[in-house]
């Protein structure tokens, strides 16, 4: 087969993590030796169909007019996208449909798409982690309340699906001033508004709701910019990294946090779960609830981005408070265990290098090649023609 030509569409200037992982894809298709190109349509329109055959990966959902306009530039079309519930939002179906195969980086990915409908192929090409940044010896965060602490860290978007009101009632119900602890959050919001001071009112309206009267263990909020060395070094500033999220479909700091030797507190559902277990983290029991039923709740404290995940079939995970606190509680009082759980970790990540996502992206854009398009293989199903399905991989 000729070498296959790539354009891919996504949001390789975000400094999110959907961002990373579209500019990490990327660099690691070029280093299979694909010839990837980005930028605007306008300047990639020239790559279409050609001698060799031509690919447009996009990294996010496009509108139905643009898929019919791609379908005529490429020969396959395909999609590389993420969930965090059970199951996707029903009015994405139809498009997802008419790509010619779907990529998504865990098998709670695959089983949610898959059961919301989704038809076409759909290929497991996990995320990676970058080894050499994330890395147990990486230089601590500066911050002297620290020194001598046991130190919880979390990093998240200050969003209803991260769950910070249950971390926060964990940590403030488990811990007193008494015990030698600290919590580290690194969060941002998603508006102008939803900056450090909104953050900080209404975490401590969020405690004056709770009734918490006693003397809290101490707890450092950053809602400020961090550098890239600052945000790993909060990582080896942690014994243990803690976030008992609602749904990931992948849950990029819980990999850099292990590539850095630091073990994880998290809920056992999610796309995380493909990586995390018992002898590299500290697991949080949960129950599968709508995702509605928590964010009318009375201590909703952070965006809830209802109209992802109002579906009336969705689920995602609601851990439970005594779980977290337990688990919380045994990383404390057993740091020897933290430390052996952080070396298992890092050991770990080293199956999960951007690289080997790469491999894996490779070789479904080469079994998507081999197989019928999706226009082809409608047109095999029309009266008079043969259909038939590519599984899953």
């Amino acid at each position: 087969m000729p070498s296959v030509r790539v354009v891919w569409k996504g949001p390789l200037t975000l400094s999110s993590g959907l961002g990373i992982a579209s500019r990490a894809y990327v660099a690691a298709l070029r280093r299979q030796g694909i010839r990837v190109l980005t930028g605007s349509d306008s300047s990639l329109g020239a790559i279409g169909k050609g001698h060799s055959p031509s690919v447009l990966i996009c990294h996010q959902l496009s509108s139905a007019s643009n898929l019919d306009k791609e379908r005529q530039l490429y020969d396959r079309l395909l999609l590389n996208t993420v969930w965090e519930t059970t199951r996707i939002p029903a009015s994405w179906v139809p498009r997802i449909n008419r790509f010619d195969a779907l990529f998504v980086p865990s098998e709670q990915n695959r089983k949610a798409f898959r059961k919301s409908g989704v038809k076409i192929p759909i290929h497991l090409v996990p995320h990676g982690v970058d080894l050499r940044s994330c890395h147990p010896d990486h230089e601590k965060y500066p911050l002297p309340l620290s020194k001598n602490r046991f130190v919880f860290v979390s990093v998240f978007g200050f969003q209803h699906r991260k769950n910070p009101e249950l971390l926060l009632r964990a940590y403030w119900e488990q811990f007193s001033d008494r015990d030698n602890v600290l919590l580290v959050i690194k969060t941002n919001g998603y508006a102008p508004h939803e900056n450090g001071h909104w953050i900080r009112k209404r975490i401590e309206r969020y405690k004056q709701e709770l009734g918490i009267r006693k003397r809290t263990a101490p707890f450092v909020l950053l809602t400020d910019y961090l550098s890239d060395k600052k945000l790993r070094g909060l990582y080896t500033l942690g014994n243990v990294f803690v976030l008992p999220t609602r749904g990931e479909g992948v849950g990029l700091p819980f990999m850099e946090a292990l590539a850095s030797g630091t073990p994880v507190i998290a809920t056992g559902w999610g796309g995380h779960m493909d990586f995390l277990n018992e002898r590299n983290s500290f697991i949080v029991r949960y129950k599968l609830r709508k995702p509605l039923l928590g964010m009318r709740g009375p201590h909703a404290i952070s965006r809830k981005f209802r109209s992802l995940f109002s579906g009336k079939d969705q689920r995602w995970a609601e851990p439970n408070l005594e779980s977290l606190k337990s688990m919380m509680l045994e990383a404390y009082l057993h740091p020897a265990a933290c430390r052996r759980k952080g070396r298992q970790g890092r050991s770990d990540m080293r199956k999960w290098s951007w690289d080997a996502a790469g491999a894996s992206m490779k070789r479904a854009i080469d079994m998507t090649l081999a197989a019928p398009s999706t226009g082809a293989k409608r047109r095999a199903a029309s009266p008079g023609g043969a259909s038939r399905r590519q599984g899953d991989t």
